[in-house]
């Protein structure tokens, strides 16, 4: 891209911004960001709750209208898990161990560790936020990463147009026209749990979300969100809770454990879009709010009334491919999540199989990657989850009459990649129109009158803890 380009599409950052690439320290930090305050917090219905607090603390948490809670880690915002690796031989200083920085004594004790993501970590040094020759996208940014000084730091490289389809590339630091990113064959498996009919209440599903044990469903037609308590049984009586029990899972073989689904509560006037209430939209609930998509990205502190706008969705989310007409009224944000690790929102919509990134500092949206057509009419789900073993956050993507997830990671190097296509058989025809991920760390996904639930096999390796030992 040309400077004269660049300087029509990004604001001056600095007096050298609108002459090319820059050597000003970037804060990639932003104020839309789902961060938890501390002290206490108020949960669904009005009631209160201790709030852990912090921008690495692990939510807090809910409670609801009688009294139950929403209990667990919902581990899209919650921090890294140490590596619990010894300084057993190693020199004074700081060594490195799964991306985590671990200071030594150099008597074989360890001083203090730090997770150094989405940064690296550098043997002797520690966290940096990045390296020589890398590049970063964020949003329809480009950036380099800046090694002249004493500290490495991300500039402004380029800047992506995604109203011609361009997008980022992070591993040459280009803009360019994406590509699908991955296959259709399938590398591992996932269960059906549960699949509850509720019948007329609501009428009909359309989005989900979850934080610990409460379901989040939004209602079609409506302005309404409803809330639900999943409880897990021990109903084979072996006296163990068993979440990924399944026939068919070899790693954890035997009946399916019963569930429960009990309405909590009905949360109203939650602002929509238009007629069509929820069916373009998203909710993605932590603690103490829960942010709606749609035309906007819009944030509710439960109890509080009005939301808060965050940021509002371009004119470029429309159209493209299936459902180009922008009449149909099935662009904007459809779906949402967010990484708490890179501290990033990402959105999609039904109108063609393309994930956005959204950069808070300009307050921009740029096309972060394309996935293969997953055997679906369009695209219908979006969930950030982050792996509490590894603290790796991915990003999983769903069609809406398939059978697929697929998981895709922001590798530093090579940028975009599939890690994973997982299978099941079991849906039974069900479509999906939302996906939410937390209770039992399962997905939530709805489709009509259902809610019905998917997990363990391969994908619990990336999103359940690994027991210790």
């Amino acid at each position: 891209m040309s400077p004269s380009r660049l300087a029509l599409l990004l604001p001056c950052l600095s007096p050298s911004a609108c002459g090319g690439p820059v050597s000003t320290q970037v804060d990639s930090s932003g104020p839309a960001t789902p961060e938890l305050t501390t002290g206490d917090s108020v949960g669904p219905g009005g009631g209160s709750s201790a709030g852990s607090g912090g921008t690495d603390a692990a939510p807090a948490a809910t409670t609801a209208s009688d009294g139950s809670t929403g209990e667990g880690v919902k581990y899209d915002v919650a921090g890294a898990t140490p590596p619990g690796e010894t300084c057993e031989g190693a020199p004074a200083g700081v060594i490195c161990a799964n991306n985590t920085a671990i200071e030594c004594d150099g008597d074989g004790n360890v001083v203090a560790q730090e997770s150094c993501l989405p940064g690296l970590c550098v043997d002797m040094t520690g966290c940096v936020p990045c390296l020589a020759g890398q590049f970063r996208c964020s949003g329809p940014r480009v950036m380099s990463c800046d090694t002249s000084g004493d500290t490495p730091h991300w500039v402004d490289w380029d800047l992506c147009d995604p109203t011609l389809e361009e997008g980022c590339n992070q591993e040459f630091g280009t803009c360019e026209v994406l590509e699908p990113i991955g296959t259709n064959d399938p590398t591992g498996t996932y269960y059906l749990y549960a699949n509850f009919e509720i019948g007329g209440d609501p009428t009909v599903y359309h989005d989900a979300g979850s934080y610990g044990d409460l379901v989040y469903v939004t209602e079609y037609l409506s302005s309404n969100v409803h809330v639900y308590k999943i409880t897990l049984l021990d109903s084979d009586n072996d006296g163990e809770l068993e979440p990924n029990q399944h026939p068919d899972n070899p790693d954890a073989t035997g009946p399916v454990e019963e569930r429960t689904l009990e309405k909590i509560e009905t949360i109203p006037n939650i602002k929509i879009d238009d007629a069509a209430g929820f069916i373009q939209s998203e909710i993605y609930p932590i603690a103490d709010r829960m942010y709606v998509g749609g035309a906007e990205i819009t944030e509710y502190v439960f109890g509080a009334g009005a939301g808060t706008v965050i940021t509002t969705a371009p004119s470029w989310t429309r159209g493209n491919g299936e459902f180009a007409d922008p009449s149909e009224g099935l662009g904007g944000f459809s779906t949402i999540g967010y990484d708490s690790v890179g501290k990033v929102w990402y959105a999609a919509n039904e109108a063609a199989r393309r994930v956005f990134q959204y950069d808070a500092e300009t307050d921009a949206w740029g096309i972060a990657f394309h996935y293969p057509n997953l055997a679906g009419w369009h695209m219908d789900g979006l969930e950030v989850v982050t792996d509490p073993n590894t603290g790796t956050p991915y990003v999983y993507v769903s069609d809406m009459t398939s059978d697929f997830i697929g998981q895709y990671r922001l590798d530093p190097d090579l940028g975009w990649v599939q890690e994973n296509l997982f299978q099941y058989s079991e849906s039974e025809g069900q479509d999906v129109e939302g996906m939410g991920f937390g209770a039992l760390n399962h997905f939530w996904v709805t489709s009509g009158f259902v809610i019905y639930e998917l997990g363990g096999g391969d994908l619990a390796e990336y999103t359940e803890p690994k027991p210790e030992g």
